[in-house]
């Protein structure tokens, strides 16, 4: 039985605060590396005075030849005591089962010291403060398939792209349908013999 994996509905940010320090917490979707490093760079700028940018983030990293996900994870203390920040931050996107999410905390020094398990509580908290203010979706990897038909075939394949939950991304009308769908990966094999079954459909996988 496959783990469920989610991934946010949205991005968004909350603020918590322990003892005077005050943790601006960012949650991101992100699809690669670029992504968490632009996030980054634009935290920095906004909040040049900050006393510590931490971050943590797990990304969708391809499938195994038995087609169970791999998740590249890091995480980054930025100068707070090792294992204090980012590892707790990281912690927590993995109990909620994220992929494709990044957590930033911006913490703003409130004058005490708060020692290493105060960190690790404050950045869990406030990690948790802004998972559970979001709303988590089903994740699943998704492959494209380009479907190509007669004009005949629109309500049948309508009906077959809709009973998969697929998703239409791109459409030509000419001498016949060309339809580009996205489809969830563990649903491929019986969305592929169900289209065979459909004389006139032809189907092909696109590289990504």
């Amino acid at each position: 039985m496959k783990i469920e994996i989610f991934h946010p509905k949205n991005d968004n940010h909350t603020l918590y605060k322990q003892s005077n320090s005050k943790f601006y917490t960012f949650l991101y979707k992100v699809y690669s590396i670029n992504d968490i490093k632009l996030h980054l760079n634009n935290l920095k700028l906004q909040y040049p005075d900050a006393s510590h940018v931490c971050y943590a983030y797990r990304l969708f990293d391809g499938l195994t030849i038995l087609d169970e996900i791999n998740i590249s994870e890091y995480s980054a203390d930025a100068g707070e005591p090792r294992g204090s920040a980012g590892p707790p931050i990281l912690k927590i996107l993995k109990k909620n089962n994220l992929i494709n999410t990044a957590v930033f905390v911006v913490r703003y020094f409130g004058g005490k010291k708060l020692g290493i398990p105060g960190l690790i509580e404050a950045y869990s908290k406030s990690t948790e403060i802004v998972i559970n203010s979001n709303e988590l979706i089903k994740w699943s990897p998704i492959i494209n398939i380009e479907l190509t038909y007669h004009y005949s075939l629109d309500i049948v394949v309508k009906k077959l792209i809709n009973k998969f939950n697929a998703k239409v991304t791109k459409q030509l009308f000419q001498d016949n349908i060309l339809s580009i769908i996205d489809l969830d990966y563990f649903k491929m094999n019986d969305f592929i013999h169900q289209a065979n079954s459909y004389s006139g459909l032809k189907l092909k996988i696109i590289k990504n």
